[in-house]
């Protein structure tokens, strides 16, 4: 496609604009976000190309658009084809600046060309690209604003018609060389891979109910149990989706003495997960009872017990985890946060993955308990939702893209995976550079510029239950790291397996057959 040549690289752009002006051409410049082009943007453009002879567009890389974690909706390459393939536009370049005063300060267009709700602003970030133009003698024009659209206006009133998950999807995989081939090959390298799975075990039972109406004595509910399930949750069905998807799952877990301890070890037993159950008379078994009507939740029900294991219960499971991570491929902490993983269990497992050099990944979940994923330090991966992340910060209100590098600041770890259930996940990743490289600037904008920062949007089209999804994304991020992939080839295929598990009714395994099925539907 021809008009894909007016696509420019900020250096050649640079002298392309000088030496237009050296022959006396007028340089034109528009700068902005441009998601989603629509009759504003085309006055505008066509407005601005009327003041000079070429007219050079500036639009901000994925990475440095502020308007939130689905923001930008056109991955940067299509935004700048899609302002190519206009007449009115002569050259285009995608910038990573900020704010466009390095642009504008590099190029030095004659005229740089604002909407007229600009024209009174004199002070905050417009206020400085003002300066800087006329600061080396160019001139600020306003255009006439007789059409006015917001594209964040646009993609908020229709947000479900829009939001363009395919192509976010597919630019994605382009941009990490992800292809159907690489996937199926990480798949079949799982199979040859040991997972140890350490953390707490929970017993997850679904009471489903008929409703009767209103209590005549009060105003409670009233209901008819009709049929119960009972599945296996926590850390035991993480080891379970590891065993489902192929790998040799080994697993550590900390039970009380009673039945639901006795079903844990059937369930392990049937799924041939290889476990390790050390019994703490001083807890029950973890069990959360949830009473369900019409498939939505009526009361949850949770028997625990949340104390930190005693010096002697530490002692007999880092005895079992000094033998099991030599000669292991991965270590999964799973971290309920009911006290079995304490700080000497946690620096046994990350030290042994700085030792052998396997990938560590943790999950610290903060739903009815207190946790903290910023405890999580010196391992590789880990997967805390958005609201575990703010806990651990103390923040409301920060953008994702400055939670996650500050989160992983205070980690010091080599990556971070910000889940945001139906809204997907934001990645954020070192390269493997210590933080110390990446840090080098008190400014946040500058750190963030030096990490890789991606959004991959969630691939769950329709859910009938999303509990455990979670489960199963840590868990398809730990046999895929296992198995050699990278960190955004593992985040794409743990995606797909926590998506095939919303399918699912209950915390149950995902089949290999169910995600490669998932998986091939993305490259369809």
């Amino acid at each position: 496609m021809r008009y894909q040549s007016k696509i420019k690289p900020r250096d050649e752009l640079k002298r392309i604009v000088e030496e237009a002006q050296a022959n006396s051409k007028v340089v034109v410049q528009c700068h902005g976000c441009f998601d989603i082009l629509h009759p504003g943007h085309l006055r505008h453009l066509t407005w601005a190309r009327e003041q000079g002879d070429i007219l050079v567009v500036s639009t901000s890389a994925d990475s440095v658009v502020n308007k939130g974690f689905t923001r930008p909706y056109i991955p940067q390459q299509l935004r700048a084809e899609n302002l190519a393939a206009l007449e009115v536009v002569d050259y285009v370049t995608i910038d990573d600046g900020e704010w466009a005063g390095p642009i504008l300060e590099l190029l030095k267009p004659d005229i740089y060309i604002k909407g007229k709700e600009f024209q009174d602003i004199y002070d905050g970030r417009f206020g400085r690209e003002r300066q800087v133009v006329e600061g080396y003698g160019g001139k600020v024009r306003f255009s006439s604003g007789d059409v006015i659209y917001s594209s964040s206006k646009i993609i908020e009133e229709h947000r479900d018609k829009l939001e363009p998950v395919d192509e976010q999807v597919q630019s994605f995989c382009k941009r990490h060389l992800i292809t159907e081939a690489r996937v199926l090959e990480i798949l079949d390298h799982v199979r040859s891979k040991r997972i140890l799975v350490v953390g707490d075990t929970i017993v997850d039972k679904y009471i489903h109910c008929d409703r009767l109406g209103m209590s005549a004595d009060a105003p409670v509910l009233v209901v008819r149990p009709r049929e119960s399930q009972t599945f296996l949750g926590g850390a035991g069905i993480v080891s379970q989706h590891a065993k489902s998807f192929g790998a040799d799952a080994q697993f550590v877990t900390v039970v009380g003495e009673d039945a639901d301890a006795t079903y844990v070890r059937t369930e392990l037993k049937d799924r041939r997960v290889t476990a390790t159950v050390v019994v703490d008379p001083t807890r029950p078994t973890t069990v959360k009872t949830r009473y369900l009507s019409d498939g939505k939740k009526l009361l949850n029900v949770n028997v625990f017990r949340d104390h930190n294991l005693d010096a002697a219960m530490v002692k007999q499971v880092t005895e079992q985890l000094d033998h099991l991570v030599q000669a292991v491929d991965a270590i999964m902490i799973c971290d309920f946060s009911y006290g079995v993983i304490t700080q000497p269990i946690l620096e046994l497992l990350a030290n042994a993955g700085q030792q052998r050099g396997i990938p560590v990944l943790g999950d610290v979940q903060a739903s009815s308990q207190m946790g903290n994923c910023a405890r999580l330090k010196n391992i590789t991966v880990a997967t805390p939702s958005e609201r575990e992340a703010r806990l651990a910060l103390c923040d409301r209100e920060s953008g994702i893209a400055d939670l996650g590098a500050m989160l992983l600041g205070q980690m010091n770890n080599r990556s971070l995976i910000i889940t945001m259930a139906e809204r997907g996940m934001m990645i954020f990743d070192t390269r493997g550079k210590p933080w110390g490289e990446i840090a080098v600037s008190p400014h946040l904008h500058e750190i963030k510029k030096r990490l890789t920062i991606e959004y991959l949007p969630s691939f769950a089209t329709w859910v009938a239950d999303p509990m455990g999804a979670g489960d199963a994304l840590g868990a398809g991020m730990a046999v895929c790291l296992a198995a050699g992939a990278t960190l955004m080839e593992a985040a794409f295929i743990a995606n797909c397996a926590a998506a095939a598990e919303t399918r699912k009714m209950g915390n149950v395994p995902v089949s290999r057959d169910e995600l490669l099925e998932l998986v091939r539907t993305k490259f369809r």
